[in-house]
């Protein structure tokens, strides 16, 4: 008897890739699981994270995202975009908007044109939070908020950093130099920070002018990726607090460029590319 597959769709945004499936196909496979198998870049398909992709009562689907270690996600800018460019593409070309039910809300996305392979669309990601009890984000005095030029001690050093939440635990760093830090080794050490008990997302920024600054990211269960869609965001807003850029960026990354417009209603807007890349069977 041959052995049940899985149909998936890869897709990426800007190199921050991720596996797609639907909800139906998975059976009574636990997600985490499946993220754990399929994302791993030796044995499986490999990616940064899984969405699971099911029916909806509020939306066109409910939307799931697993890190690469089987953890789950609040959310994903990139894993939104890349499943609205799946959805955008087996759809009716006049379709210009859908909804996906998340953990933290309905997330509205929009089609803005198709380049190519790239579909490009326009995600709400939603409104930014400073509270420390929605990061969640708790050291040992409570931090006055929004919490701005923080000085979180690591290690033998003490930082400043901005911590807000982006749908998902977000701590960002402004910095000079990329190749003048090890920025990689720092993330890894504040993802776990014990400050952070549901761990962090670390985005490194650097501004270029008033409208430009460049971005990177160690995200929580998945390491070093490079993109970050609510990474992006949460950069974006810590340079508009800081006073070094307008509430409309653009956000240079390892592979491109992403737009942010924090809006004056306060909710933050992300748009980019999205490619799916492979369609497939994987067999567990």
């Amino acid at each position: 008897m041959a052995p049940t597959g899985i149909p998936f769709v890869k897709a990426h945004g800007l190199g921050n890739d991720f596996l797609l499936v639907e909800q139906g196909s998975i059976g009574a496979t636990a997600p985490g699981e499946l993220a754990l198998r399929m994302c791993d870049r030796h044995t499986g398909v490999g990616a940064d994270g899984l969405v699971v992709l099911g029916p909806s009562n509020t939306g066109d689907a409910t939307f799931r995202i697993f890190n690469a270690d089987g953890s789950e996600a609040g959310l994903s800018g990139n894993a939104l975009r890349c499943a609205a460019a799946w959805i955008f593409s087996r759809r009716e070309p006049s379709l210009e908007r859908i909804a996906l039910e998340t953990r933290v809300g309905l997330r509205e996305l929009f089609f803005v044109g198709k380049h190519e392979s790239e579909w490009i669309t326009r995600a709400e990601i939603g409104h930014p939070s400073f509270a420390a009890v929605d990061v969640p984000f708790r050291p040992p005095k409570p931090a006055r908020e929004p919490i701005t030029n923080f000085a979180l001690p690591v290690g033998d050093i003490t930082i400043s950093a901005t911590i807000l939440s982006m749908g998902n635990p977000q701590c960002i760093l402004l910095v000079e130099d990329f190749d003048a830090l090890d920025w990689m080794g720092l993330g890894a050490e504040l993802e776990r920070h014990a400050y952070f008990p549901d761990r962090a997302n670390i985005g490194f920024v650097r501004v270029v002018h008033a409208e430009r600054i460049e971005a990177r990211f160690w995200e929580r269960g998945a390491g070093h990726t490079l993109a970050s869609g609510t990474g992006s965001c949460a950069c974006a807003v810590a340079a508009h607090l800081a006073g070094k850029v307008g509430r409309r960026v653009i956000v240079a990354l390892e592979r491109g460029d992403l737009q942010v417009n924090w809006r004056d209603d306060g909710m933050v807007e992300l748009t980019g590319p999205a490619v799916i890349s492979v369609e497939g069977t994987v067999f567990l």
